[in-house]
């Protein structure tokens, strides 16, 4: 405590500048030594956050510890504890204080507005500003849903006295079991293209470029002009491929190929004749 104080000879009151109404509260008398504010009983109030925490180290570790209770974890406190450090350490962009030359909230201490400079009334300041930041954490972390103490933990990975299983999910949402359902249905889809490409390619290769025009295009006419096919050609190619289908769906023996049909001319039958 005595490098808290110093001795103080003759105290001076610095409150010329108070308005008569805030003059109705008792103000304690104070005096500015060596750039510090100095207050009645000899405590000498921090220049800024460095010398604040060289004095106090442990200062706001213990001011979270006494705030959050015993239900809190000792990585929450400790997450707690800098960024309330942070806080202190550094005043925002856009903090009307940095217009006076102030850095800091530790700077920001006024003994006129808190009616003096001793211990108490700096250790109150203190607390006003942990308590206003904390209380800005607390509310956002409770907007959090996996950060309330009420949750549910989904298969126990989580800190709670219930647990939530897989098994509780699918027999209890119904929007769950029918996401895993389409899930598991695109799937089986999936597999079933994937065989009958297969299918396709060991009996007729020459028909796999069309199923995967198919596939790539929205309609029959733009798989026909993509692959540079009349309608006609694409309508034959189109009957084989629905042969193809069935017999992969009931198992049944894949007929031979027919060949294309080519239309004799007319000079060709007098030349038989």
């Amino acid at each position: 405590m005595r490098a808290n104080t110093v001795e103080i000879g003759v105290r001076t009151d610095k409150f010329t500048d108070i308005s008569v109404e805030k003059r109705t509260y008792r103000c304690d008398p104070y005096e500015v030594k060596d750039g510090r504010y100095v207050g009645h009983d000899g405590f000498v109030v921090p220049k800024d956050f460095s010398e604040f925490y060289q004095r106090f180290p442990n200062y706001v570790r213990q001011w979270v510890t006494s705030h959050v209770g015993r239900s809190a974890s000792e990585q929450d406190v400790e997450d707690w504890t800098q960024e309330l450090l942070i806080h202190l350490f550094r005043l925002p962009v856009k903090s009307v204080h940095r217009e006076a030359g102030n850095d800091d909230i530790i700077q920001t201490f006024d003994p006129a507005k808190h009616y003096g400079a001793n211990e108490a009334r700096f250790r109150n300041y203190v607390n006003l500003c942990l308590m206003n930041k904390f209380r800005t954490m607390y509310s956002r972390r409770m907007k959090d849903a996996l950060c309330r103490p009420n949750k549910l933990s989904i298969d126990g990975t989580l800190e709670s006295d219930s647990s939530v299983t897989a098994e509780f999910c699918h027999s209890n949402s119904t929007q769950w079991r029918e996401t895993a359902r389409t899930h598991g249905r695109q799937a089986v889809e999936r597999v079933l293209v994937q065989d009958f490409l297969h299918f396709v390619g060991k009996h007729d290769r020459r028909i796999l470029s069309v199923v995967e025009a198919l596939l790539k295009t929205e309609t029959q006419t733009e798989a026909a002009n993509a692959l540079g096919l009349t309608e006609n050609e694409f309508a034959r190619i189109r009957r084989r491929l629905d042969k193809l289908r069935n017999c992969f769906l009931t198992g049944e023996p894949v007929p031979k190929r027919w060949r294309p049909y080519r239309r004799r001319l007319r000079e060709d039958l007098h030349t038989n004749t």
